[in-house]
């Protein structure tokens, strides 16, 4: 390891409260650097770098992260929804960095299976630590302002469309619909008078259920499916 904290690919480095291990593939070189400058001044114990896709896939491969920061041009996002599905499959949690919050954008990013998403024009250092926290700790991370317009988009999208026979449980109808409004396991748990334990193992029935490996796709399926309230 060199004196920066970063990691070759031979190194393993496992998560660690000490700090967060995290892998970057971003290929603008303006936006990698000032990720990594806010990153270098966050509690980031590895910081590993990748200049493909397939020399990412090495490294994680090897090395276990927390979190994998990810970028691409929007008019590749398309491309992106298989590689990011095998990222999935391999447990890694993808936070995914948005060009825009533009209705383009939105729709395209939507069906990408991520953890959660920042738009790049809103990086701050406060909001990529907070993203950063949330998504190692299996909660959804999306600005507001982008949160808002995806809804948006989703309903205009399907109107009226008649919801699908998921079975939820009424505690889990609950829970989808605080998931959808961004609560945390905690804040789920302090808002149903219930344990972090109990939040966390209803977030992941609603998950299982939807079919959805991480929150970000359990809210797009069930805003796709009418599961969730009009007023989320």
């Amino acid at each position: 390891m060199t004196e920066t904290g970063r990691t070759s690919a031979l190194e393993y480095a496992p998560p660690t409260q000490d700090g967060l291990d995290i892998a970057l593939f971003v290929p603008n070189e303006v936006a990698r650097f000032g990720l990594r400058t806010m990153l270098d001044s966050l509690r980031v114990r590895h910081l590993i770098e990748a200049d493909s896709f397939e020399e990412l896939v090495e490294h994680l491969q090897r090395t276990a992260v927390n979190v994998l920061i990810m970028s691409c041009p929007g008019h590749d996002m398309a491309q992106q929804e298989e590689p990011l599905r095998q990222l999935a499959a391999m447990h890694v949690k993808v936070l995914f960095l948005l060009e825009s919050a533009s209705q383009h954008t939105i729709v395209r990013a939507a069906s990408l299976p991520v953890d959660g998403f920042l738009v790049q024009s809103e990086l701050t250092r406060n909001a990529l630590a907070d993203a950063l926290r949330r998504i190692s700790d299996g909660e959804l991370s999306m600005p507001s302002t982008l949160a808002r317009e995806l809804l948006s988009q989703v309903r205009e999208r399907n109107g009226t469309k008649a919801p699908r026979p998921v079975s939820l449980t009424p505690r889990e109808q609950q829970v989808l619909s605080l998931v959808g409004d961004g609560l945390s396991n905690k804040q789920i748990a302090r808002r149903l008078s219930i344990s972090e334990h109990g939040a966390k193992r209803h977030v992941a029935n609603v998950l299982a259920k939807l079919n959805s490996p991480n929150r970000t796709l359990a809210v797009v399926t069930a805003l796709k499916e009418g599961l969730l309230p009009a007023q989320t």
